[in-house]
């Protein structure tokens, strides 16, 4: 550009000689007539227009050079002359340009690293327009720059012009030589004297990092690192430090930096003795409790900070926004820093008006009935928070902000702005898993229906083996009160496995409402079902292996003894004249009536992905019995979950699910298979990722070999004695059903993408039992470990895949990686 500029003055200034001589030789004659030379594209109109050139003036040295700089701003010549030659009553001047060529295409070559349209945005130059020096070099600068932002540093660019056939028009190309990023091979810190340069350099995200992390050097990280090693003296107590300078150095030869640093560290500081002053509202007791520091520590800027931030929090809870607080600090004994609060409380805010904006679904009254805070209220910051809790729980939003807005008379308006999310859910597709093999299926679900906060779901489900029909609508707020009503209808045919078919359909009622004790995150739910259900199509072996609960075996008419196992087909007549009888109850189809009730607590910050609160959940169901039917049994499962964040933006998230299910009378025979408990990869009872779905039950203890038989008189040829006898032939099991059941899942979350995208890790722990006597909670369950993510997919809903890996055999299988795949999380 110097160059450019000093050739234009050197071209000028001989130009200006040239007119000079001639003005001299003729200075009184005027211009008569001025013509245009070289220009191709520019109009001579506008090359007259700009010029200071009149016909009927002298030419002066002065217009001459005005002339030549108003064309060269136009941005559109590469070089100008103006020559003159007497003619007839005065001069004739001539103009003559040399126009720049107009770009007819941008390239780009060898960039891999940089996408070609950031290059191209970032230069910003339109196909069409003129292409001048300044410009190529403007361009060459600015991918540099951008390459050096990205940690290649050693880039070259090389600009090309590719003119065309009459020069009019240019190809601009960019050569560029990327090269390798550069890495950083070490930091040198000056000027530090108490405090070691590793503790300072570790906070810093440009220095030499271990094996598994890069050191590549990244430019806009580096002003970040600077203010963190200040940070990290300010939080040692070293209030003065200061960067003095920073440098850095490249080897061209191994393409490392060296980062050079200069501090100044200053003294180390303490807290001193706190004061408040003007505190009315609130006792001295309370605010020093808020204080995250003691008299006599090194002081911390963080904490410092943070004890200011608790004590405004304090007053926003009794409604003083308006509060004003002036941080006094005095040092003595040269180290000592004393703190005097000087607060001015000011006068208490009352709420005028709630504002709702954002909402282009939901209709206001959906949101309000959530809110905390009404008009006429003292503004409290902790009811604002429950509020937005209490908002984002219904899980329409994917995020909602207040806004405190100042009146003049001191009160204030609460905007509510919310960011509705997608929630209505349409799918149509086919799955295939090793239970249902492939089934097609076709739903909708629609958790706000209407935008008045209902929930309508219907699903179908078809294939060879599973066929199934469900419809459910829930009411929130009936009448306008916090009591819940739903409904909900279903019909399902499933072949299990090769061993029978189960048919069930029904319908059930559900009430609910929210409580105010022992606090109003708890909630109480009761439900009606009635259901048939029938089971039918038994294949024979299952009929002759796998008959649970209802063989008999007589050892004389009328007298029957009933074991609490499997009984298998036997090789062996095991009494004479005893016979084996089926329950004919499980051929036949049968009706049953339950009643279930529910009590949670659900303090979670948000319903899905949660980082801080907890949930506690205890349902019980009671089926037939005094309802009637043929079934009789009672279940117990209660759930506890708890949200723990760690730090930047990982949470810990652990949950504990035990279930219970027995008959009244003691026969199981009574208890519904299908209610019965399988845990094991990402089964509905219970998710025990790095098995296969629902293998951890009682049937995977039997690893006996041989065959048992039992007799009516208590003898097993192998010494298993009735009535906790197993029959195992040549090493087969039969499939068993846990009464009991314990699963534990706990995970590390971390998200990619705030409510969209989350990567984990997790362990999980489970197992089910037929006795309460068999359960071992440490000992006796099967673990996995693995990582996996969700993706919040809008219309479809939460989509995870886990890779899980399986501590402990099972059925003598082996230790591997299994994938899974589920809808919703695990927390659900």
């Amino acid at each position: 550009m110097i160059k450019r500029r000093a050739g234009i003055a050197l071209f000028l200034l001989i130009s200006l000689i040239s007119i000079a001589d001639i003005i001299q030789a003729q200075e009184n004659y005027n211009i008569v007539d001025v013509v245009v030379e070289g220009n191709r594209v520019a109009s001579k109109s506008l090359i007259l227009g700009v010029s200071s050139l009149e016909i009927g003036t002298p030419l002066t040295a002065t217009n001459t050079a005005e002339t030549i700089r108003r064309l060269y701003g136009l941005g559109i010549f590469s070089d100008i002359r103006i020559e003159a030659e007497p003619v007839n009553g005065g001069l004739k001047v001539y103009i003559i340009v040399k126009e720049l060529p107009k770009l007819s295409n941008l390239e780009f070559e060898g960039n891999k690293k940089i996408k070609t349209s950031e290059l191209k945005d970032k230069l910003n130059l339109g196909v069409g327009g003129y292409i001048s020096p300044y410009l190529i070099n403007r361009g060459e600068n600015e991918i540099k720059d951008l390459y050096a932002k990205k940690g290649y540093f050693q880039a070259e660019v090389v600009p090309t012009v590719i003119y065309g056939k009459d020069s009019s028009s240019a190809v601009l190309k960019y050569r560029i030589n990327e090269k390798s990023k550069v890495k950083v091979e070490k930091v040198v810190l000056i000027g530090n004297v108490r405090v070691p340069a590793s503790k300072l350099i570790k906070k810093m995200r440009n220095r030499k990092r271990g094996f598994l992390k890069s050191s590549d050097f990244a430019q806009d990280k580096f002003d970040d690192d600077l203010e963190k090693v200040i940070n990290e003296y300010h939080r040692l107590g070293y209030i003065d430090a200061y960067m003095i300078s920073d440098s850095t150095s490249i080897s061209k030869e191994t393409n490392r930096m060296t980062i050079y640093l200069h501090v100044y560290e200053g003294p180390e500081y303490y807290f001193g003795k706190v004061t408040f002053k003007n505190n009315k509202e609130i006792p001295t007791t309370v605010l020093k409790k808020q204080l995250k520091f003691k008299e006599g520590q090194v002081f911390d800027a963080d904490k410092y900070d943070e004890s200011l931030q608790e004590i405004y929090s304090v007053y926003y809870d009794i409604g003083h926004l308006h509060i004003n607080i002036i941080d006094n600090r005095t040092t003595r004994a040269d180290s000592i820093i004393d703190i005097s609060y000087d607060i001015s409380e000011g006068l208490p805010s009352n709420i005028h008006f709630v504002k709702i904006v954002g909402n282009t679904k939901t209709k206001d009254k959906v949101i309000r009935r959530e809110l905390k805070t009404f008009p006429g209220q003292k503004f409290n910051r902790a009811i604002l928070i429950r509020s937005i809790r209490d908002v984002m729980a219904l899980n329409y939003f994917t995020n909602v902000v207040p806004t405190p807005l100042n009146l003049p008379n001191g009160d204030v308006d609460i905007e509510y702005k919310v960011e509705e999310k997608q929630t209505g859910q349409i799918s149509a597709g086919a799955g295939y898993n090793s239970q249902d093999k492939l089934v097609g299926n076709l739903g909708m679900g629609i958790p706000n229906f209407r935008g008045n906060g209902q929930n309508l779901n219907f699903s179908i489900d078809f294939g060879s083996r599973r066929n199934s029909f469900s419809l459910s609508f829930t009411e929130p707020w009936l009448f306008g009160r916090p009591t819940l009503l739903g409904v909900d209808f279903y019909t399902l045919n499933r072949r299990w496995f090769s061993d029978y078919t189960e048919g069930r359909g029904g319908g059930s009622i559900k009430l609910g409402r929210r409580l105010r004790w022992p606090d109003n995150f708890f909630r109480i739910f009761g439900s009606y079902r009635l259901e048939r259900d029938r089971y039918y199509d038994f294949d024979d072996a299952f009929k002759a292996n796998n008959s649970y609960k209802t063989s008999y075996w007589y050892d004389k008419p009328g007298n029957a003894t009933t074991f609490d196992y499997l009984l298998g087909q036997t090789t062996h007549e095991p009494y004479p004249g005893s016979i084996l009888a089926y329950n004919e109850a499980w051929l036949t189809s049968s009706q049953s009536s339950q009643i279930s009730l529910t009590i949670s607590r659900d303090s979670r910050n948000l319903p899905e992905f949660a980082t801080s609160g907890s949930q506690i959940t205890y349902t019980f169901e009671k089926i037939g019995g005094f309802l009637g039917g043929f079934w009789d049994y009672q279940k117990h499962m209660l759930t506890a979950a708890k949200f723990i964040p760690l730090f930047w933006k990982f949470t810990l998230a652990a949950k504990v699910q035990y279930g219970v299910i027995t008959s009244s009378s003691g026969d199981d025979s009574k208890i519904l298979l299908s209610e019965r408990f399988t845990p094991g990869g990402t089964a509905y009872d219970g998710i025990v990722r790095g098995y296969d779905d629902g293998v951890l039950t009682p049937d995977s203890l039997i690893t006996q070999s041989d065959t048992a038989y039992i007799y009516h008189d208590s003898t097993a040829l192998v010494g298993i004695d009735p009535p906790d006898s197993i029959v195992v032939t040549n090493g087969s099991y039969t499939r068993v059903r846990g009464n009991y059941m314990l699963v534990s899942n706990i995970e590390l979350q971390f998200p990619i993408v705030e409510h969209q995208i989350y990567t984990l890790l997790f362990f999980d722990a489970g197992n089910s039992w037929l006795h309460r006597k068999d359960i071992k909670p440490f000992t006796g369950l099967y673990k996995g470990v693995g990582a996996g993510f969700r993706i919040v997919v809008p219309g479809i809903g939460t989509i995870g895949f886990d890779f899980g890996y399986a501590l402990d055999e099972i059925r003598g299988s082996k230790k591997g990686w299994k994938p899974h795949f589920q809808i919703g999380t695990t927390f659900r």
